[in-house]
């Protein structure tokens, strides 16, 4: 099963690289587009914020559901044909997406793809362990792997900007199937198709019911977040309903002697302290990916080509703060400096864009998007440096899918709350600018009515993206303190 072993020769690890490098970008470079393109989308297939983000919400869902079954399903299908199971339902559900033509199709290409795209990041990160504990061996393979996903995720915006200006936004899905095959055949030149069922531990029905109950419950939840809580009792009510169904699912597998995710011999401090610092980075870059486009495209009027490009531009400059943690975490014993120009640049970022204006250049917008750079590489890279440390190889691909499942649940939540902060700011702020507005506006000014109540929706939307800045702020700068008083990460 150890392709990557100093037996096998050169080409051969070679292949697997590009193939863990492959495997890696496929999801996180469409995920990356469609957040870009959300606009868009909601525009061509008649859907609302609150529909597209049930769309990820539903993705997220059985996203998490199948991470969660995926040491089960090598087990019992090899690794190879669990990567080309995943493939094919990977395209088929772009396909569907590709031709959809109502919400509800869409949303079912999405769920479809979720089976799929749910497998290829956990089994890359296990294939790079195959490699032997070297620099150039294990180490290698990790830089493959982290500089391909700090450069799809640069590149998306980019890509899916081209795509919009000069084709439709079905491309957007279509795109990836060169990709698609390509890992097929590399698939199938590097990786096991050795079954090892004696090594798993078995599906419960009472826990993996807990889990299904629990993750579709919260998604509910977030869902249909009105703007005042108390109103809605059915909320306050599934929420505790949802929390009882993760702690369930966890107690259970926790008691198990076979237990199907190995949760007694996952909760260490350090692999629960880095499960946190994952989840933070991984809701705040959620929400900020997902917001940027709206406040440059919605709100500045920036054209999508411009916006993509400065967007992409910045986020290369993640690659060399890639390469520099790559280079000094090894030897710079002080781990905790990266956590504090992490969430430094975090807090600057954030502060920056709240003082942006109406007539802010891209210029302007240039300067923040490259100090979140520095978070985005740093943030995740010192987490993925100290969460597996002290994890033993035999339980590494549950620990690795326990810390996925957090990351979808944590893409999904990080979209519904900026839904749902945005939709409350921008009634208030609507409600503020139209009651600001004199009654005899419409005949005094040149401007249309309509003109001027896009206008005013225009500003609504800036100065809720101003205040979503300036709570990433605060965010940022509370992090930094608990990044001091924290003990695990030094």
């Amino acid at each position: 099963m150890l392709y990557a072993g100093p037996f096998n020769p050169p080409v051969i690890r070679q292949l697997l690289r590009i193939n863990i490098s492959l495997m890696v970008c496929v999801e996180f470079i469409q995920n990356a587009m469609l957040s870009f393109a959300s606009s868009y989308l909601c525009g061509a297939l008649g859907m609302t914020r609150q529909t597209y983000s049930l769309s990820t919400a539903i993705y997220a869902g059985i996203a998490i559901i199948m991470i969660a079954q995926h040491h089960w399903l090598v087990s019992h299908l090899s690794y190879r044909r669990c990567i080309r199971l995943a493939l094919l339902c990977f395209a088929a559900g772009a396909l569907l997406c590709a031709n959809a033509d109502t919400p509800f199709s869409f949303i079912l290409g999405r769920a479809i793809q979720a089976i799929g795209g749910s497998a290829f990041f956990t089994a890359a990160r296990v294939h790079v362990n195959y490699f032997p504990a070297s620099p150039t061996g294990r180490g290698l393979a990790i830089r493959y792997m982290a500089y391909s996903l700090v450069g799809c995720s640069a590149l998306a915006p980019f890509l899916a900007s081209v795509i919009l200006e000069h084709g439709s936004w079905r491309l957007l899905f279509l795109i990836q199937l060169p990709q698609i095959a390509l890992i097929w055949w590399l698939s199938g030149k590097t990786v096991s198709n050795v079954r090892k069922l004696r090594l798993t531990g078995k599906l419960h029905p009472g826990s993996m019911l807990a889990l299904v109950g629990g993750v579709f419950v919260l998604q509910y939840i977030m869902e249909h977040l009105p703007y005042d809580l108390s109103d809605d009792h059915l909320l306050l009510a599934c929420l505790p309903v949802s929390l009882i169904a993760f702690a369930g699912f966890i107690y259970i597998e926790h008691q198990r002697h076979r237990s199907f995710l190995p949760f007694r011999h996952l909760f260490t401090g350090r692999y629960l302290s880095g499960l946190f610092y994952y989840a933070v980075c991984y809701l705040l870059m959620s929400s900020i990916n997902y917001l940027i486009p709206i406040f440059l495209q919605q709100g500045l009027n920036v054209p999508v080509l411009n916006c993509g490009v400065v967007i992409s531009a910045a986020g290369a400059c993640s690659l060399p703060f890639a390469w520099l943690h790559l280079n000094t975490a090894a030897r710079y014993r002080h781990q905790r400096h990266y956590l504090l120009f992490a969430f430094g640049c975090l807090a600057l970022f954030g502060l920056l864009c709240s003082q942006l204006t109406p007539q802010a250049t891209l210029w302007q917008i240039a300067l923040p998007l490259l100090i979140l750079t520095g978070f985005t590489a740093i943030g995740q890279g010192t987490a993925a440096f100290h969460t597996f440390r002290e994890t033993d190889n035999r339980i590494f691909s549950q620990a690795y899918q326990t810390k996925n499942m957090l990351r979808e649940l944590m893409n999904s939540t990080g979209v519904s709350i900026t839904n749902v902060f945005l939709q409350h700011r921008e009634a208030l702020h609507y409600t503020r600018l139209a009651e600001s507005v004199p009654t005899d506006s419409f005949q005094q000014s040149a401007m249309s009515p309509s003109g001027l109540l896009t206008l005013v929706t225009r500003q609504s939307t800036i100065m809720s993206c101003l205040d979503f800045f300036m709570l990433i702020a605060v965010l940022g700068t509370g992090l930094m303190l608990h990044s001091l008083w924290q003990k695990q990460i030094r």
